[in-house]
């Protein structure tokens, strides 16, 4: 097969697939080709780009390069000599690689490949799609047909060198030998030598495991030569997660609606999803056509004092108009001064003299016409640091440092401060006295840690500045607390607020990133449009919004509890240890919600969790999705299996023994079964455990596990109580009804993709009797609702759209009568303005508490069946079935939606997103090369949901509960079924299941090392 080098690859793979049934190894290269990027990039991509980029740049770990070598691909190119003159040859990739000079690729030709003939290619990743390898794998051997010795071939490898390897001492070792055991372990030797000639120096796979990867791809190329494989072995063979081997996923959607209140809690899909999905909808990014484009400077050291910073080449480029710092701020060179405290420290820009906490604060705005062109130059600032000390890392490191504080809030920060949680106490107490300590009680201790993770929402930190009449200003911003924008920002600009109106059209996602950390582009461009007195706009590169915003703390939870034989819990004593980055800030909420969620559903005798904060050289962190309590929540079921183990029970019967029931109180407070709080727990996990079929699937998944000996299943189930306090909240609403009969309603909650708009507008339309294609709802601006809490928490939805309700309240009665004379809803409205009728009004809501220290509890239960890659550490969630109490939900789509979509981010954490940060600080983790957010071929194959019907809730708007963040926290589901398939494989390759430790993320690399797979393990079977 022969492919001009302008070609896509979209078109080489097709063209392979399409020749593959003569040609089967072509079958095999088109399978590996689909890994490649994404469907897009390929159907534009060049396959010629792509090994030409190789050329030029030999450490790219080039899949493409790795394959084609493998298959003895042969280039025709032009190469230019010294004299000038063009010659044409025909090369292979390793004399491609390093011809010198200019060379121009013309085409390719893919020799056919005999059928028998053994050529397969491997590649483990981070994801299972659109990632770069950690190790990619080539092999192309000839044997001997009466002997089954190699008589001819190619191994090729890339990921565990630093370039492209051809393995010739291994090819060597194996040349003339049948591929048997005696064979394999020279072969293993060698590829060891081979790969210790130019090793990778990556810090972001450890040594081992790249070694493993290789080991495991040599020992599938031994099995694949095999004649015949036992089937208990074919699994190692089996394409595990291919893009062609895996079906599109499927599911169902299960619930219930009041036809009494419609269009309230209806199927009723986002109304902007239309615009969003085509490209039209506007966001803050897309504000400003014409305006100043700024980039920030981000700083390049930790823990280091900054000498000097030089701007003069930047400002020598094209279209560059200023770079902006300190000096040019006319109010307090503070970031998020209306939080007060701590947070004081964080400046705006950093100045001359100051020493530096971390990589990637902000030295000042680099403005100019372009945003390329503000980019670029931002790039060219030159910084010298001194003084240079010793950098905290990581959160182990800190912790070992004792640089520890305590979660309390600083006094009078309490009050100031504007986040999407109320403050609860950063350490509890709790014993039930009237019970006794058992005599005969059992304890276990243990440490489990938790990883960070990047907000990655769809746009990057977004505003658009605009000064007017002096010193008043419309500033657009992609945010979720608009009034906290304003207060910021009327403080760098020493201005009253309302000489600024802060309006917030859509955010492209948030997940809490918005909370705080949009005013440091905010502050910067009110700045630099402050000193040049033109509009300027800002959007962060995906790399510099990653380095700038730390994302989710990581978490350390030290745990000790004490138990019956029976696994009857009796006490729980934990510290759990936050990093917040450089500085405490804004996490006292975080570390609050760690505490306060860590019982989940489970009841002890005595109960002490307590709270603090391990500051390191990192990029400050803040609120993300399910904030401290995810991570305290999964901690809570670590715990639980790890007692099971203890006892010798199941997970499932420590759960149903330790849940708490009917009149039990929790140790924060809250009354189960009273005063509203209504406690469902124990009929989802019925419900799910019945519509998963979990019993007997657990009988399938044994029987699966002893028949396969290179993949591994597992399964569990978990529930989850997630405890909202919306006595927080504090939400307004402005419905005005016009002349048409149309309705314009402003609230004072952010649309940051959550579907908030559409809530409101159903309930609008529910209390109003109008139809719902008459009611819109406008953007958020500070201008026409202010002093709204921030959105977040889950709660702004509900607590919004009763601020509307509110609002309709008082203008349902008086066009009641107009209604009842004109039948016509538009007519009604026509004649109640003839009669000069006021048809604006306003609502505020704030829920009033009650007896419990939480209005109500979301709750849910889910299971989960995964599978394992025994030899390379790879995850396949296989299906996830999960049953979730939102009451009488407001809209089914919506909420059923913000269930799949948080679920998505929780996988995320827990297996494919990893954040690594270098020994000076510098983060290794940025943008989407090094990356990654599950994909399509990462979400379960299987998702099925399900709401409780017929279950309101008594302290809700219109009976409903908050979505999206409780369900989020069922991950310990899928957690517990990747451990169940780690205790299958470790069972086989170590003899036992004893209980072990699986910190998170679980990334390939942490699987692989916890079955327990030693190289003598890798045994072929006999011929």
């Amino acid at each position: 097969a022969r492919f001009g080098a302008a070609l896509s690859l979209a078109i080489v793979l097709e063209s392979l697939e399409a020749a593959s049934a003569n040609t089967p190894a072509y079958k095999v290269l088109a399978s590996h080709m689909k890994r490649i990027a994404s469907v897009q990039i390929r159907s534009v991509a060049s396959w010629g780009g792509n090994v030409m980029f190789t050329r030029n740049h030999p450490e790219f770990q080039s899949d493409l390069v790795t394959i084609l070598a493998a298959a003895g691909a042969k280039f025709d190119v032009l190469q230019r000599s010294s004299a000038g003159l063009s010659s044409q040859t025909t090369v292979d990739v390793a004399d491609l690689l390093k011809m010198e000079g200019d060379v121009l690729l013309m085409s390719m030709t893919i020799p056919r490949i005999p059928a028998n003939v053994v050529f397969r290619t491997f590649k483990t990743s981070m994801r299972h799609v659109f990632a770069h390898a950690f190790v990619n794998f080539g092999a192309c051997l000839t044997l001997d047909d009466q002997t089954g010795a190699v008589k001819s071939g190619r191994l090729v490898l890339a990921g565990a060198t630093a370039t492209l390897l051809s393995a010739t001492n291994t090819m060597k070792a194996i040349m003339c030998k049948p591929l048997n055991d005696a064979t394999f372990k020279l072969a293993v030797a060698a590829i060891k030598r081979d790969v210790a000639t130019n090793p990778s120096k990556t810090l972001l796979q450890s040594p081992a495991y790249r070694e493993q990867l290789v080991l495991s791809f040599l020992y599938k190329t031994f099995l694949a030569a095999r004649a015949s494989v036992p089937a208990s072995m074919q699994s190692a063979l089996t394409t595990f997660v291919t893009a062609e081997a895996r079906p599109v996923s499927k599911g169902t959607e299960d619930f219930g609606t009041d036809p009494s209140e419609g269009p309230v809690g209806q199927y009723v899909v986002k109304r902007s999803a239309a615009v969003q999905a085509s490209g039209e909808a506007i966001y803050p990014s897309d504000y400003g056509t014409g305006a100043l484009f700024g980039q920030l400077v981000l700083s390049s050291s930790a823990n280091a004092k900054l000498v000097s910073i030089d701007p003069s080449e930047a400002l020598k480029m094209p279209g560059v108009h200023d770079f902006i710092t300190a000096s040019a701020i006319p109010g307090q060179n503070v970031v998020n001064g209306s939080l007060g405290g701590d947070n004081l420290k964080e400046k705006l820009f950093w100045e001359v003299g100051d020493t530096i906490p971390c990589v990637g604060v902000s030295l000042g705005v680099i403005v100019a016409d372009t945003w390329r062109q503000a980019r670029d130059a931002s790039l060219r600032v030159k910084q010298v640091y001194g003084n240079e000390a010793a950098v905290v890392s990581d959160l182990a490191q800190a912790i070992r440092l004792r640089s520890t504080s305590s979660g309390a809030m600083p006094a009078g920060q309490k009050h100031n401060r504007r986040a999407v949680k109320d403050e609860h106490a950063s350490g509890v107490e709790f014993a039930a006295l009237e019970k006794t300590a058992p005599s005969n009680v059992l304890r276990v201790k243990n440490t489990f840690k938790t990883g960070g993770q990047s907000h990655f929402y769809m746009e990057t930190q977004s505003v658009f500045a605009v000064p007017y009449d002096g010193n008043h200003w419309d500033v657009v911003v992609s945010d979720q607390d608009s009034n906290f924008t304003q207060g910021c920002l009327a403080m760098i600009l020493n201005l009253p607020q309302h000489n600024l109106n802060v309006k917030v059209p859509r955010a492209g996602g948030g997940f809490g990133g918005k909370l705080t950390r949009q005013c440091w582009t905010a502050g910067a461009a009110v700045v630099a449009a402050h000193k040049l007195a033109r509009p300027v706009r800002i959007q962060n590169e995906r790399t510099d919004d990653m380095r700038l915003v730390g994302g989710r703390e990581p978490i350390q939870f030290d745990y000790d509890v004490t138990f019956e034989p029976d696994g009857k819990l009796d006490s729980l004593d934990m510290m759990c240890t936050m990093d917040p980055g450089w500085f405490y800030g804004d996490c006292a909420g975080d570390m609050s919600m760690a505490t306060a969620w860590s019982d989940n559903v489970f009841k002890y005798n005595k109960f002490k969790v307590d709270s603090q904060a391990a500051v390191t050289h990192t990029p400050h962190r803040t609120s993300m999705r399910a904030p401290g309590c995810m991570q305290s929540i999964l901690a809570s079921c670590v715990i639980v299996e790890h007692v099971a183990k203890s006892v010798g029970k199941s997970v499932d019967e420590i759960i149903d023994m330790n849940m708490y029931k009917v009149n039990d109180t929790t140790p924060f407070g809250d009354h189960i079964g009273h005063d509203g709080y209504n406690w469902t727990v124990p009929i989802l996990c019925d419900k799910v455990r019945q519509s998963s079929h979990y019993e007997e699937r657990k009988k399938l998944v044994e029987a699966y596990n002893r028949t396969n000996r290179w993949t591994k299943k597992g399964i569990a189930m978990t529930p989850v109580k997630y405890v909202m306090g919306i006595d927080f909240y504090a939400s307004g609403a402005l419905v005005n009804i016009y002349g048409d009969g149309t309705i314009m309603v402003s609230t004072g909650g952010s649309e940051i993709g959550q579907g908030l708009n559409v809530k409101v507008a159903l309930c609008v339309a529910n209390a109003l009797g109008a139809p719902l294609e008459k009611v819109v709802v406008g953007p958020r601006e500070t201008s026409k609702v202010p002093n709204n809490t921030g959105t977040g928490g889950s709660g702004t939805s509900e607590c919004t759209s009763e601020a509307a309700i509110l609002a309709c309240e008082e203008l349902a009665p008086k066009l009641k009568p107009y209604i009842e004379q004109k039948k016509k809803w538009e007519d009604a409205v026509a004649a109640a303005l003839a009669d000069k009728v006021c048809l604006m009004a306003s609502g505020w809501y704030q829920y009033q508490k009650g007896e419990n220290a939480n209005a109500y509890a979301t709750q849910g239960c889910a299971v989960c069946e995964t599978t394992i890659d025994v030899l390379t550490g790879e995850v396949q969630v296989d299906r996830l079935d999960v049953i979730m109490d939102f009451g009488n939900q407001l809209d089914a789509a919506v909420d059923i939606g913000q269930l799949q979509g948080g679920f998505v981010i929780a996988l995320g954490l827990l297996l494919t997103e990893e954040q690594k940060v270098d020994s000076k600080g510098t983060p290794l983790t940025l943008g989407t090369w090094e990356y990654k957010i599950p994909s399509a071929y990462d979400i379960p194959l299987e998702f099925n949901v399900a709401l409780l019907e017929d279950s309101p809730n008594p302290r809700g708007i219109k009976g409903s509960k908050a979505s999206a963040e409780p369900a989020m926290c069922l991950l310990s589901a899928v957690y517990l079924a990747l451990k169940n398939a780690i205790y299958a494989a470790r069972k086989e390759n170590m003899g036992n299941d004893d209980w072990f430790m699986l910190h998170t993320p679980v990334t390939p690399e942490a699987v692989r090392a916890a079955v327990g797979l030693s190289e003598d393990k890798l045994l072929l079977p006999p011929q």
